[in-house]
């Protein structure tokens, strides 16, 4: 088994109670406020991260910028998320930003200059596919 695949198993379990939980919250509070609340939860998990790296914090621009920039990313479209959410279906909504990584790919390759394979074509076809599948509601 390659060593990345447990964690990455451990991101997926993680990131599908991040797409199921927001509909509870939204039921009771808006948007808005989950977002800042979500907001507390990684302040948590971002005070333990000083706390385990102490001293050891990097801090080089070239990685500092992207990841700052992955927070206000991360941010601005985890508010459009919890009002989709409050909005709509959580597993419709759950399903369609899940093609987030359609997104990825295509930076990768256009910027990262990773090779695109057929393989991998037909994935991004099957998943935008799978999404429309997910999406689809009979008679609305």
């Amino acid at each position: 088994m390659e060593r990345w695949l447990a964690g990455a198993f451990i991101a997926l379990f993680c990131w599908g109670f991040w797409a199921f939980l927001p509909k509870l919250a939204v039921r009771h509070i808006s948007a808005l406020s989950s977002v800042f609340y979500e907001s507390v939860g990684v302040m948590v998990i971002g005070a333990v991260s000083l706390l385990i790296a102490g001293r050891n914090l990097e801090s080089d621009p070239r990685g500092v910028i992207p990841a700052v920039l992955t927070g206000i990313f991360g941010g601005i479209g985890l508010y459009f998320y919890f009002a989709a959410a409050k909005q709509g279906p959580i597993a419709v909504v759950s399903a369609f930003t899940a093609l987030y990584p359609v997104v990825t790919v295509i930076m990768a390759a256009l910027f990262l200059g990773e090779r695109l394979y057929w393989t991998q074509v037909l994935g991004i076809v099957l998943a935008v596919a799978a999404a429309c599948l997910l999406s689809y509601t009979p008679g609305a």
